[in-house]
């Protein structure tokens, strides 16, 4: 197993049981101890958990929204799936709203290869990614500036996108529910992502598929708020009825655009 399907089964187990022991990760993980050791130390120091004797325990914070270096490691080849298959919609000359996230950086990524773009965002991290592209005008949302989350948000910043038209927005959540709609951890999130649905013509929600069938604190919108949802192939055929079935499209990453 690689380092990195070390870490991301690391920081699931966490999540699920809130302790790990070397001992237990060896024995799953199929290496020794000494290497366990050494991924929870590498772990601590991003600040994704705190070592004890014999094993490691969560960060409280973990019961909520994972930090955006915790997320960066979960579901990633997923979630550079859904950026190729959502670079794949952008036109040149159009002018793209980038939802903050891990999903979306990856999309950053990607559309750092367009000749003609305008990206409006409120991420840091995409932002800076996207700067040193010739053929793109790179747009920073202002507002409050949330480390843990590397992005803006706030009153600021919605009032900013209630002004504004795009062509199309990516926003990523935490949840898609058939009932609940989409959902993330917070009021001030939500509100964001609402705003930035409401300020583009196309309307694309991005999910790798752990988040279906998921209802988390706050409420975005009804699953009608978006157009399209972009997830990974491991999307089952029940959750992709009930997209359809309220009548947002599906896009799996393998599926021709």
């Amino acid at each position: 197993m690689f380092l990195e399907e070390r870490e991301q089964a690391i920081v699931l187990r966490l999540q699920q049981y809130g302790k790990v022991t070397v001992e237990g990760l060896a024995e799953i993980l199929g290496v020794s101890a000494p290497t366990v050791r050494g991924d929870l130390a590498r772990l601590e120091g991003r600040g994704l958990l705190r070592r004890t004797h014999g094993g490691a325990i969560s960060e409280t914070r973990l019961a909520y929204e994972p930090t955006y270096a915790e997320r960066s490691i979960l579901n990633h080849e997923a979630k550079q799936a859904i950026a190729r298959q959502a670079a794949q919609l952008v036109k040149e000359g159009q002018t793209v709203l980038l939802d903050a996230g891990t999903t979306c950086f990856e999309i950053a990524r990607m559309l750092s290869y367009h000749a003609r773009l305008t990206v409006v965002t409120n991420s840091i991290s995409s932002a800076h990614v996207l700067a040193p592209s010739c053929g793109i005008d790179v747009v920073v949302i202002g507002g409050s500036l949330q480390l843990a989350r590397e992005a803006t948000l706030g009153p600021l910043a919605c009032a900013f996108l209630n002004s504004i038209r795009c062509d199309i927005a990516f926003v990523a959540v935490n949840g898609v529910d058939e009932h609940a709609g989409y959902t993330v951890a917070d009021f001030e999130a939500a509100a964001l992502k609402n705003s930035m649905l409401k300020s583009s013509i196309t309307k694309v929600v991005v999910a790798d598929s752990s988040k279906l069938g998921k209802i988390a604190f706050a409420s975005i919108g009804t699953l009608t708020a978006a157009d399209l949802v972009i997830c990974d192939p491991g999307i089952s055929s029940t959750d992709r009825d009930m997209l359809t079935n309220a009548g947002v499209e599906v896009l799996a990453a393998t599926d021709r655009v």
